[in-house]
C-alpha cells in the first residue's frame, strides 16, 4: 500500500505544476472519482487536490487504480503507467531542439518566437 498524496509530492519534486487531471477507479468497471486541477488554480484548489489524493491504495499486483496526467512548466508532463498490475508515474520531458538540429536553425526559431511575442504587445 502507498499513499497517493505522498507519491505525487515525491514525483513532482521540484517541478512547477500547471494543471493535473487525476482519477481513482477500477480498470474493470466504469466507477471512478476524478479531480481536475485546472490551470491558474488557487491555493485552495491545490489543497483540495492534495486532500483528494490523500488516501492509501495498492500500486502493486492487481488492476490499475490511479490514472491521469500532470502538466508542468518547461515542457514536462508526468503520466501514470501500468504493466502487469503494477503502476507508477513516468516523467516526460520535451526534448531539446539543440540535440537534433543545427544551432543556426534553432536560433532562427527562437528569434521568430520572440518576434511573434513582441508583435502581440
Amino acid at each position: 500500500m502507498i499513499n497517493a498524496k505522498e507519491e505525487f509530492l515525491e514525483t513532482i519534486s521540484d517541478y512547477k505544476v500547471i494543471a493535473a487531471n487525476i482519477s481513482f477507479g477500477d480498470s474493470w468497471t466504469d466507477e471512478e472519482e476524478r479531480f481536475k486541477l485546472k490551470p491558474l488554480y488557487t491555493k485552495e484548489d491545490y489543497d483540495n487536490f492534495l486532500e483528494f489524493l490523500n488516501r492509501e491504495y495498492d500500486n502493486g499486483y492487481g488492476g490499475q487504480k490511479l490514472f491521469g496526467v500532470i502538466f508542468c512548466e518547461n515542457g514536462v508532463w508526468i503520466e501514470r503507467k501500468e504493466y502487469d498490475g503494477s503502476e507508477w508515474y513516468v516523467v516526460n520531458k520535451y526534448p531539446s531542439l539543440r540535440g537534433s538540429f543545427d544551432e543556426v536553425d534553432v536560433l532562427k526559431y527562437e528569434r521568430n518566437k520572440k518576434l511573434k511575442r513582441i508583435d502581440k504587445i
